[in-house]
Protein backbone atom coordinates (compact mmCIF):
# COMPACT_ATOMS: atom_id res chain seq x y z
CA UNK A 1 0.00 0.00 0.00
CA UNK A 2 2.57 2.64 -1.11
CA UNK A 3 1.83 6.20 0.08
CA UNK A 4 1.94 8.56 -2.86
CA UNK A 5 3.15 12.14 -2.66
CA UNK A 6 0.18 14.49 -2.07
CA UNK A 7 -0.52 17.05 -4.77
CA UNK A 8 -0.94 20.76 -3.98
CA UNK A 9 -4.70 20.17 -4.35
CA UNK A 10 -4.55 17.35 -1.76
CA UNK A 11 -2.67 19.59 0.70
CA UNK A 12 -5.17 22.44 0.34
CA UNK A 13 -8.11 20.01 0.71
CA UNK A 14 -6.63 18.59 3.92
CA UNK A 15 -6.27 22.09 5.31
CA UNK A 16 -9.84 22.92 4.39
CA UNK A 17 -11.08 19.96 6.48
CA UNK A 18 -9.49 21.66 9.48
CA UNK A 19 -10.82 25.08 8.46
CA UNK A 20 -7.51 26.70 7.55
CA UNK A 21 -6.17 27.97 4.23
CA UNK A 22 -2.89 26.84 2.71
CA UNK A 23 -1.20 29.44 0.48
CA UNK A 24 1.24 28.74 -2.35
CA UNK A 25 4.31 29.33 -0.20
CA UNK A 26 3.03 26.94 2.46
CA UNK A 27 2.18 24.31 -0.14
CA UNK A 28 5.77 24.40 -1.40
CA UNK A 29 7.26 24.30 2.11
CA UNK A 30 4.98 21.51 3.34
CA UNK A 31 5.70 19.49 0.19
CA UNK A 32 9.45 19.51 0.89
CA UNK A 33 8.94 18.25 4.46
CA UNK A 34 6.35 15.64 3.41
CA UNK A 35 8.74 14.30 0.76
CA UNK A 36 11.33 13.74 3.51
CA UNK A 37 8.77 11.96 5.75
CA UNK A 38 7.44 9.50 3.17
CA UNK A 39 10.32 6.99 3.44
CA UNK A 40 9.08 6.15 6.97
CA UNK A 41 5.75 4.97 5.49
CA UNK A 42 7.60 3.09 2.77
CA UNK A 43 9.66 1.30 5.40
CA UNK A 44 6.51 0.29 7.28
CA UNK A 45 5.27 -1.38 4.08
CA UNK A 46 8.38 -3.59 4.21
CA UNK A 47 8.00 -4.67 7.85
CA UNK A 48 5.80 -7.57 9.03
CA UNK A 49 3.86 -6.89 12.25
CA UNK A 50 3.07 -9.68 14.76
CA UNK A 51 -0.35 -11.34 14.46
CA UNK A 52 -2.73 -13.20 16.74
CA UNK A 53 -2.28 -16.98 17.11
CA UNK A 54 -4.50 -19.60 15.53
CA UNK A 55 -3.78 -22.57 17.81
CA UNK A 56 -6.55 -24.97 16.81
CA UNK A 57 -7.22 -26.22 13.28
CA UNK A 58 -10.63 -25.67 11.73
CA UNK A 59 -12.25 -29.10 11.37
CA UNK A 60 -15.27 -27.69 9.58
CA UNK A 61 -15.45 -24.10 8.32
CA UNK A 62 -19.18 -24.64 7.89
CA UNK A 63 -21.67 -22.29 6.28
CA UNK A 64 -24.91 -20.40 6.75
CA UNK A 65 -27.55 -22.69 8.24
CA UNK A 66 -30.69 -23.59 6.38
CA UNK A 67 -34.03 -22.46 7.78
CA UNK A 68 -34.75 -26.00 9.02
CA UNK A 69 -31.49 -26.00 10.99
CA UNK A 70 -31.90 -22.54 12.47
CA UNK A 71 -34.72 -22.66 14.97
CA UNK A 72 -35.92 -19.15 15.87
CA UNK A 73 -33.27 -17.71 13.51
CA UNK A 74 -30.46 -17.42 16.06
CA UNK A 75 -27.49 -18.56 13.97
CA UNK A 76 -25.52 -16.54 11.42
CA UNK A 77 -23.04 -19.35 10.69
CA UNK A 78 -22.53 -22.96 11.79
CA UNK A 79 -19.12 -24.61 12.05
CA UNK A 80 -17.09 -26.99 14.20
CA UNK A 81 -13.86 -25.94 15.89
CA UNK A 82 -12.90 -28.45 18.60
CA UNK A 83 -10.62 -27.31 21.39
CA UNK A 84 -8.35 -29.10 23.83
CA UNK A 85 -9.20 -32.66 24.83
CA UNK A 86 -9.54 -31.67 28.49
CA UNK A 87 -10.50 -28.57 30.43
CA UNK A 88 -13.29 -26.95 32.43
CA UNK A 89 -15.38 -26.50 29.27
CA UNK A 90 -14.74 -29.95 27.80
CA UNK A 91 -17.93 -31.21 26.17
CA UNK A 92 -19.49 -27.74 26.07
CA UNK A 93 -20.80 -26.40 22.77
CA UNK A 94 -20.16 -22.67 22.49
CA UNK A 95 -21.47 -20.01 20.12
CA UNK A 96 -20.02 -16.56 19.54
CA UNK A 97 -21.73 -13.27 18.81
CA UNK A 98 -20.95 -12.34 15.22
CA UNK A 99 -18.73 -9.42 16.20
CA UNK A 100 -15.97 -11.84 17.32
CA UNK A 101 -13.05 -12.56 14.98
CA UNK A 102 -12.61 -16.28 14.25
CA UNK A 103 -9.98 -17.30 11.71
CA UNK A 104 -11.52 -18.54 8.48
CA UNK A 105 -15.13 -17.82 9.53
CA UNK A 106 -16.99 -14.82 8.03
CA UNK A 107 -17.71 -11.95 10.43
CA UNK A 108 -20.81 -10.08 9.32
CA UNK A 109 -21.82 -8.14 12.43
CA UNK A 110 -25.30 -8.36 10.84
CA UNK A 111 -24.44 -5.75 8.21
CA UNK A 112 -24.30 -5.86 4.44
CA UNK A 113 -21.25 -3.58 4.48
CA UNK A 114 -19.31 -6.41 6.16
CA UNK A 115 -20.14 -8.93 3.42
CA UNK A 116 -16.94 -10.62 2.31
CA UNK A 117 -14.89 -10.02 5.46
CA UNK A 118 -13.17 -13.17 6.75
CA UNK A 119 -10.67 -12.67 9.61
CA UNK A 120 -7.33 -14.52 9.46
CA UNK A 121 -6.95 -14.58 13.27
CA UNK A 122 -8.73 -15.67 16.44
CA UNK A 123 -9.79 -13.23 19.14
CA UNK A 124 -8.22 -13.81 22.55
CA UNK A 125 -11.45 -15.24 23.97
CA UNK A 126 -11.65 -17.74 21.09
CA UNK A 127 -8.23 -19.17 21.94
CA UNK A 128 -9.06 -19.25 25.65
CA UNK A 129 -12.38 -21.02 25.12
CA UNK A 130 -10.68 -23.64 22.97
CA UNK A 131 -7.85 -23.98 25.51
CA UNK A 132 -10.55 -24.76 28.10
CA UNK A 133 -11.87 -27.65 26.00
CA UNK A 134 -14.91 -26.01 24.39
CA UNK A 135 -16.09 -26.73 20.87
CA UNK A 136 -17.07 -23.61 18.97
CA UNK A 137 -20.11 -24.51 16.89
CA UNK A 138 -21.05 -21.24 15.24
CA UNK A 139 -21.58 -17.49 15.13
CA UNK A 140 -24.85 -16.12 16.53
CA UNK A 141 -26.58 -13.19 14.85
CA UNK A 142 -26.67 -9.82 16.56
CA UNK A 143 -28.17 -6.39 16.12
CA UNK A 144 -26.48 -4.67 13.22
CA UNK A 145 -23.09 -3.26 14.25
CA UNK A 146 -24.09 -4.04 17.87
CA UNK A 147 -26.48 -1.08 18.00
CA UNK A 148 -29.97 -2.56 18.36
CA UNK A 149 -31.43 -3.39 21.76
CA UNK A 150 -34.68 -4.78 20.31
CA UNK A 151 -33.09 -7.17 17.84
CA UNK A 152 -34.83 -6.31 14.55
CA UNK A 153 -31.95 -5.12 12.34
CA UNK A 154 -30.45 -8.46 11.35
CA UNK A 155 -28.83 -8.77 7.93
CA UNK A 156 -29.55 -10.76 5.84
CA UNK A 157 -32.37 -11.98 8.07
CA UNK A 158 -34.75 -13.42 9.05
CA UNK A 159 -35.01 -11.75 12.44
CA UNK A 160 -34.50 -13.86 15.59
CA UNK A 161 -37.65 -14.76 17.52
CA UNK A 162 -37.93 -15.17 21.29
CA UNK A 163 -38.08 -18.93 22.02
CA UNK A 164 -40.25 -18.31 25.09
CA UNK A 165 -43.34 -17.77 22.91
CA UNK A 166 -42.20 -17.88 19.30
CA UNK A 167 -44.03 -14.57 18.83
CA UNK A 168 -41.99 -11.91 20.63
CA UNK A 169 -38.74 -10.00 20.19
CA UNK A 170 -35.58 -11.58 21.56
CA UNK A 171 -33.83 -8.36 22.58
CA UNK A 172 -30.41 -7.22 21.47
CA UNK A 173 -27.89 -6.68 20.45
CA UNK A 174 -26.73 -10.18 21.49
CA UNK A 175 -30.11 -11.60 20.49
CA UNK A 176 -28.85 -14.65 18.62
CA UNK A 177 -26.60 -15.48 21.56
CA UNK A 178 -29.62 -15.68 23.86
CA UNK A 179 -31.84 -17.47 21.33
CA UNK A 180 -29.48 -20.39 20.65
CA UNK A 181 -28.92 -20.91 24.39
CA UNK A 182 -32.64 -20.77 25.15
CA UNK A 183 -33.24 -23.25 22.31
CA UNK A 184 -30.67 -25.65 23.69
CA UNK A 185 -28.61 -25.42 20.48
CA UNK A 186 -25.59 -24.19 22.45
CA UNK A 187 -24.58 -24.63 26.08
CA UNK A 188 -22.87 -21.24 26.25
CA UNK A 189 -22.49 -18.19 24.04
CA UNK A 190 -20.33 -15.10 24.24
CA UNK A 191 -22.13 -11.78 23.83
CA UNK A 192 -21.12 -8.14 23.74
CA UNK A 193 -22.45 -5.32 25.90
CA UNK A 194 -22.19 -1.54 25.52
CA UNK A 195 -25.46 -0.56 27.20
CA UNK A 196 -27.07 -3.84 28.22
CA UNK A 197 -26.66 -5.99 25.12
CA UNK A 198 -25.87 -9.18 27.06
CA UNK A 199 -28.38 -8.62 29.84
CA UNK A 200 -31.29 -7.43 27.67
CA UNK A 201 -31.70 -10.59 25.55
CA UNK A 202 -30.88 -12.76 28.56
CA UNK A 203 -33.76 -11.16 30.47
CA UNK A 204 -36.28 -11.37 27.64
CA UNK A 205 -35.34 -14.93 26.59
CA UNK A 206 -35.13 -16.36 30.12
CA UNK A 207 -31.42 -17.23 30.28
CA UNK A 208 -28.49 -16.04 32.40
CA UNK A 209 -26.32 -13.22 31.04
CA UNK A 210 -23.23 -11.86 32.79
CA UNK A 211 -21.48 -8.56 32.00
CA UNK A 212 -18.17 -8.87 33.85
CA UNK A 213 -16.24 -6.08 35.55
CA UNK A 214 -14.82 -3.63 33.02
CA UNK A 215 -11.60 -5.02 31.59
CA UNK A 216 -11.81 -8.40 33.31
CA UNK A 217 -12.25 -10.20 29.97
CA UNK A 218 -10.09 -9.00 27.06
CA UNK A 219 -11.95 -7.43 24.16
CA UNK A 220 -9.05 -8.05 21.78
CA UNK A 221 -10.32 -9.21 18.40
CA UNK A 222 -13.91 -8.04 18.84
CA UNK A 223 -15.64 -5.17 17.06
CA UNK A 224 -16.28 -2.37 19.55
CA UNK A 225 -18.28 0.81 19.93
CA UNK A 226 -16.20 2.87 22.37
CA UNK A 227 -13.23 1.60 24.37
CA UNK A 228 -14.66 2.91 27.65
CA UNK A 229 -17.94 0.93 27.48
CA UNK A 230 -17.05 -2.27 25.55
CA UNK A 231 -17.56 -5.62 27.30
CA UNK A 232 -17.79 -9.29 26.39
CA UNK A 233 -19.26 -11.97 28.62
CA UNK A 234 -21.17 -15.27 28.71
CA UNK A 235 -24.81 -16.25 28.31
CA UNK A 236 -25.95 -19.70 29.44
CA UNK A 237 -28.90 -21.57 30.89
CA UNK A 238 -27.18 -21.85 34.27
CA UNK A 239 -25.10 -19.60 36.46
CA UNK A 240 -22.54 -22.37 36.84
CA UNK A 241 -21.86 -22.41 33.10
CA UNK A 242 -21.40 -18.63 33.18
CA UNK A 243 -18.93 -19.02 36.05
CA UNK A 244 -17.02 -21.78 34.23
CA UNK A 245 -16.81 -19.61 31.12
CA UNK A 246 -15.60 -16.58 33.05
CA UNK A 247 -12.95 -18.79 34.64
CA UNK A 248 -11.75 -19.71 31.15
CA UNK A 249 -11.69 -16.26 29.52
CA UNK A 250 -10.87 -13.81 32.34
CA UNK A 251 -7.47 -12.19 32.78
CA UNK A 252 -5.18 -9.72 31.06
CA UNK A 253 -3.79 -10.56 27.62
CA UNK A 254 -1.39 -7.61 27.38
CA UNK A 255 -3.12 -6.37 24.22
CA UNK A 256 -6.32 -4.69 25.41
CA UNK A 257 -6.11 -1.10 26.75
CA UNK A 258 -9.36 -1.65 28.67
CA UNK A 259 -7.46 -3.90 31.08
CA UNK A 260 -5.70 -2.39 34.10
CA UNK A 261 -4.87 -4.03 37.44
CA UNK A 262 -7.07 -6.99 36.51
CA UNK A 263 -7.86 -9.29 39.45
CA UNK A 264 -8.92 -12.84 38.62
CA UNK A 265 -10.50 -15.28 41.09
CA UNK A 266 -11.68 -18.86 41.02
CA UNK A 267 -15.29 -18.20 40.05
CA UNK A 268 -16.57 -21.67 40.88
CA UNK A 269 -14.73 -22.32 44.16
CA UNK A 270 -17.34 -20.57 46.34
CA UNK A 271 -20.32 -20.80 44.03
CA UNK A 272 -22.23 -22.99 46.49
CA UNK A 273 -21.43 -20.99 49.63
CA UNK A 274 -24.88 -19.44 49.66
CA UNK A 275 -25.93 -15.93 50.61
CA UNK A 276 -26.15 -16.18 54.39
CA UNK A 277 -24.98 -12.85 55.78
CA UNK A 278 -24.64 -11.28 52.34
CA UNK A 279 -25.99 -7.72 52.35
CA UNK A 280 -28.24 -6.99 49.37
CA UNK A 281 -29.53 -3.51 48.67
CA UNK A 282 -32.81 -3.23 46.76
CA UNK A 283 -32.15 -0.12 44.66
CA UNK A 284 -35.03 2.34 44.98
CA UNK A 285 -34.22 4.09 41.69
CA UNK A 286 -34.27 0.76 39.86
CA UNK A 287 -38.04 0.41 40.27
CA UNK A 288 -41.12 2.35 39.24
CA UNK A 289 -39.95 3.92 35.99
CA UNK A 290 -42.60 5.45 33.77
CA UNK A 291 -42.33 2.40 31.48
CA UNK A 292 -42.16 -0.18 34.29
CA UNK A 293 -44.65 -3.02 34.41
CA UNK A 294 -45.99 -3.70 37.89
CA UNK A 295 -45.53 -7.43 37.28
CA UNK A 296 -41.80 -6.94 36.57
CA UNK A 297 -41.23 -4.88 39.69
CA UNK A 298 -43.23 -7.35 41.79
CA UNK A 299 -41.29 -10.36 40.45
CA UNK A 300 -38.02 -8.70 41.43
CA UNK A 301 -39.23 -7.82 44.92
CA UNK A 302 -40.37 -11.43 45.33
CA UNK A 303 -36.93 -12.59 44.18
CA UNK A 304 -35.37 -10.36 46.82
CA UNK A 305 -37.52 -12.11 49.42
CA UNK A 306 -36.32 -15.50 48.18
CA UNK A 307 -32.73 -14.38 48.76
CA UNK A 308 -33.69 -13.05 52.20
CA UNK A 309 -35.23 -16.42 53.07
CA UNK A 310 -31.93 -18.02 52.00
CA UNK A 311 -30.06 -15.91 54.56
CA UNK A 312 -29.28 -12.63 52.81
CA UNK A 313 -29.72 -9.36 54.70
CA UNK A 314 -32.04 -7.12 52.69
CA UNK A 315 -32.30 -3.33 52.83
CA UNK A 316 -33.75 -0.57 50.68
CA UNK A 317 -31.02 1.72 49.36
CA UNK A 318 -30.87 4.81 47.18
CA UNK A 319 -28.35 6.03 44.61
CA UNK A 320 -29.96 9.16 43.11
CA UNK A 321 -27.28 9.43 40.41
CA UNK A 322 -28.50 6.09 39.01
CA UNK A 323 -31.22 8.08 37.24
CA UNK A 324 -28.55 10.03 35.36
CA UNK A 325 -26.73 6.94 34.15
CA UNK A 326 -28.24 6.97 30.67
CA UNK A 327 -27.52 10.68 30.23
CA UNK A 328 -23.88 9.81 30.89
CA UNK A 329 -23.94 6.75 28.60
CA UNK A 330 -25.50 8.32 25.50
CA UNK A 331 -22.62 10.67 24.52
CA UNK A 332 -20.19 7.80 25.01
CA UNK A 333 -22.20 5.58 22.64
CA UNK A 334 -22.99 8.31 20.11
CA UNK A 335 -19.82 10.38 19.92
CA UNK A 336 -17.56 7.50 20.92
CA UNK A 337 -19.18 5.21 18.36
CA UNK A 338 -18.94 7.90 15.68
CA UNK A 339 -15.23 8.47 16.25
CA UNK A 340 -14.53 4.72 16.32
CA UNK A 341 -16.30 4.24 12.98
CA UNK A 342 -14.65 7.31 11.44
CA UNK A 343 -11.33 5.72 12.34
CA UNK A 344 -12.08 2.42 10.59
CA UNK A 345 -13.62 0.66 13.58
CA UNK A 346 -10.48 0.81 15.68
CA UNK A 347 -9.83 4.34 16.91
CA UNK A 348 -6.32 5.45 17.77
CA UNK A 349 -4.11 6.57 20.62
CA UNK A 350 -4.22 3.34 22.61
CA UNK A 351 -1.53 0.72 23.05
CA UNK A 352 -2.65 -2.75 22.12
CA UNK A 353 -3.36 -5.00 19.19
CA UNK A 354 -4.81 -3.38 16.06
CA UNK A 355 -6.41 -5.93 13.68
CA UNK A 356 -4.98 -4.53 10.45
CA UNK A 357 -7.08 -6.62 8.09
CA UNK A 358 -10.25 -5.35 9.83
CA UNK A 359 -9.01 -1.75 9.81
CA UNK A 360 -8.22 -1.94 6.09
CA UNK A 361 -11.52 -3.64 5.25
CA UNK A 362 -13.53 -1.07 7.21
CA UNK A 363 -11.71 1.82 5.53
CA UNK A 364 -12.57 0.52 2.07
CA UNK A 365 -16.12 -0.61 2.76
CA UNK A 366 -17.17 2.56 4.61
CA UNK A 367 -16.02 4.64 1.66
CA UNK A 368 -17.62 2.39 -0.95
CA UNK A 369 -20.83 1.23 0.75
CA UNK A 370 -21.79 3.76 3.41
CA UNK A 371 -25.27 4.12 1.91
CA UNK A 372 -25.87 0.51 2.95
CA UNK A 373 -25.27 1.20 6.64
CA UNK A 374 -28.30 0.31 8.81
CA UNK A 375 -30.47 3.16 10.05
CA UNK A 376 -29.43 2.55 13.67
CA UNK A 377 -25.77 3.12 12.88
CA UNK A 378 -26.62 6.05 10.62
CA UNK A 379 -28.38 7.67 13.58
CA UNK A 380 -25.26 7.20 15.71
CA UNK A 381 -23.04 8.73 13.03
CA UNK A 382 -25.38 11.62 12.25
CA UNK A 383 -25.96 12.66 15.85
CA UNK A 384 -22.36 12.00 16.85
CA UNK A 385 -21.04 14.11 13.97
CA UNK A 386 -23.63 16.86 14.52
CA UNK A 387 -22.75 17.26 18.18
CA UNK A 388 -19.03 17.24 17.34
CA UNK A 389 -19.39 19.87 14.61
CA UNK A 390 -21.42 22.21 16.83
CA UNK A 391 -20.10 21.45 20.33
CA UNK A 392 -16.84 19.59 19.79
CA UNK A 393 -16.10 16.80 22.26
CA UNK A 394 -17.64 18.80 25.12
CA UNK A 395 -20.37 16.30 25.95
CA UNK A 396 -18.18 13.24 25.50
CA UNK A 397 -15.54 14.74 27.79
CA UNK A 398 -18.15 15.78 30.35
CA UNK A 399 -19.74 12.32 30.27
CA UNK A 400 -16.36 10.66 30.88
CA UNK A 401 -15.73 12.96 33.85
CA UNK A 402 -19.20 12.31 35.25
CA UNK A 403 -18.71 8.56 34.80
CA UNK A 404 -16.13 8.68 37.58
CA UNK A 405 -18.72 10.32 39.83
CA UNK A 406 -21.26 7.66 38.88
CA UNK A 407 -18.80 4.92 39.78
CA UNK A 408 -18.07 6.67 43.08
CA UNK A 409 -21.78 6.92 43.89
CA UNK A 410 -22.20 3.17 43.51
CA UNK A 411 -18.94 2.48 45.33
CA UNK A 412 -20.17 4.53 48.28
CA UNK A 413 -23.32 2.43 48.63
CA UNK A 414 -21.14 -0.68 48.41
CA UNK A 415 -19.71 0.37 51.79
CA UNK A 416 -23.10 -0.60 53.22
CA UNK A 417 -24.16 -3.50 50.98
CA UNK A 418 -22.43 -6.24 49.00
CA UNK A 419 -24.82 -6.28 46.04
CA UNK A 420 -27.51 -4.18 44.41
CA UNK A 421 -30.76 -5.74 43.16
CA UNK A 422 -33.19 -4.34 40.58
CA UNK A 423 -35.12 -5.43 37.48
CA UNK A 424 -32.92 -5.97 34.45
CA UNK A 425 -35.51 -4.32 32.20
CA UNK A 426 -38.69 -2.40 33.06
CA UNK A 427 -40.97 -4.49 30.83
CA UNK A 428 -41.21 -7.87 29.15
CA UNK A 429 -40.46 -8.51 25.47
CA UNK A 430 -42.75 -6.78 22.97
CA UNK A 431 -44.42 -8.83 20.22
CA UNK A 432 -42.68 -9.23 16.88
CA UNK A 433 -44.16 -6.63 14.54
CA UNK A 434 -46.63 -8.05 12.04
CA UNK A 435 -45.34 -5.50 9.54
CA UNK A 436 -41.79 -4.18 9.32
CA UNK A 437 -41.27 -1.84 12.27
CA UNK A 438 -39.52 1.35 11.34
CA UNK A 439 -36.04 1.69 12.78
CA UNK A 440 -37.21 4.96 14.30
CA UNK A 441 -39.88 3.04 16.20
CA UNK A 442 -37.60 0.52 17.84
CA UNK A 443 -34.93 3.12 18.55
CA UNK A 444 -37.52 4.93 20.68
CA UNK A 445 -38.21 1.67 22.52
CA UNK A 446 -34.46 1.27 23.09
CA UNK A 447 -34.21 4.68 24.71
CA UNK A 448 -36.86 3.70 27.27
CA UNK A 449 -35.58 0.27 28.25
CA UNK A 450 -31.99 0.63 29.49
CA UNK A 451 -32.65 2.56 32.71
CA UNK A 452 -31.04 -0.20 34.79
CA UNK A 453 -28.53 -1.70 32.37
CA UNK A 454 -26.89 1.35 30.81
CA UNK A 455 -25.45 2.90 33.98
CA UNK A 456 -23.12 -0.01 34.66
CA UNK A 457 -21.26 0.26 31.35
CA UNK A 458 -19.62 3.62 32.14
CA UNK A 459 -19.38 2.75 35.84
CA UNK A 460 -17.64 -0.57 35.11
CA UNK A 461 -19.39 -2.67 37.77
CA UNK A 462 -20.17 -6.36 37.12
CA UNK A 463 -23.84 -7.13 36.50
CA UNK A 464 -25.77 -10.33 35.87
CA UNK A 465 -29.32 -10.98 34.70
CA UNK A 466 -31.02 -14.08 36.12
CA UNK A 467 -34.54 -15.29 35.28
CA UNK A 468 -36.84 -14.51 38.22
CA UNK A 469 -40.32 -15.20 36.92
CA UNK A 470 -42.64 -14.69 33.98
CA UNK A 471 -45.73 -12.76 33.00
CA UNK A 472 -48.08 -14.18 30.37
CA UNK A 473 -45.38 -16.62 29.30
CA UNK A 474 -42.69 -13.96 28.91
CA UNK A 475 -39.54 -14.19 31.09
CA UNK A 476 -38.58 -11.52 33.62
CA UNK A 477 -34.99 -10.87 34.62
CA UNK A 478 -33.45 -9.81 37.93
CA UNK A 479 -30.20 -7.86 37.81
CA UNK A 480 -27.56 -8.20 40.52
CA UNK A 481 -24.65 -5.74 40.56
CA UNK A 482 -21.46 -5.96 42.60
CA UNK A 483 -18.20 -4.21 43.39
CA UNK A 484 -15.42 -4.01 40.83
CA UNK A 485 -13.82 -7.45 40.39
CA UNK A 486 -16.35 -8.96 42.83
CA UNK A 487 -17.76 -11.09 40.00
CA UNK A 488 -17.45 -14.19 42.18
CA UNK A 489 -19.90 -12.69 44.71
CA UNK A 490 -22.31 -11.66 41.94
CA UNK A 491 -22.23 -15.19 40.53
CA UNK A 492 -22.58 -16.77 44.00
CA UNK A 493 -25.73 -14.78 44.78
CA UNK A 494 -27.19 -15.49 41.34
CA UNK A 495 -26.47 -19.19 41.81
CA UNK A 496 -28.10 -19.21 45.26
CA UNK A 497 -31.24 -17.64 43.81
CA UNK A 498 -31.24 -20.05 40.88
CA UNK A 499 -30.99 -23.03 43.26
CA UNK A 500 -33.71 -21.65 45.51
CA UNK A 501 -36.10 -21.55 42.57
Amino acid sequence: MPVRMPSPKDIRAAGARFNFDVNDEEVEGFSEIIREALPAFQRLDELVPPGMPVKYPRRDFGGRPSAENNKHNGWAWRCSIPGADEGPLAGKKVGLKDHVRVAGIPMMNSSSVMEGYVPPEDATIVTRLLDAGAEIIGKAVNGSHCFDAIGLSIYPGPQPINPATGKHCAGGSSNGSAVVVANGDADITMGGDQGGSIRIPASWCGVVGHKPTFGLVPHTGLAGLDHSIDYTGPLAKTVRDCALTLQAVAGADGLDPRQSDVRVEDYTAHLEDGVKGLRIGVLREGFGHAESMVEVDDANRNAATVLEDAGAILSDVSVPMHLDGNAILWPLMLQGGTETNKQDGSGHGWRGYYPMDHVNFMHRTLKARSNDLPLGLKLVLLLGEYTYEHYGMHYYAKAQNLARGLRAAYDEIFNDVDLLLMPTLPFTAPPMPTEPLSTYGFLKVFANMIHNTGSFNPSGHPAISVPCGAHEGLPIGMQLVGRHFDDAVVLRAAYAYEQSR
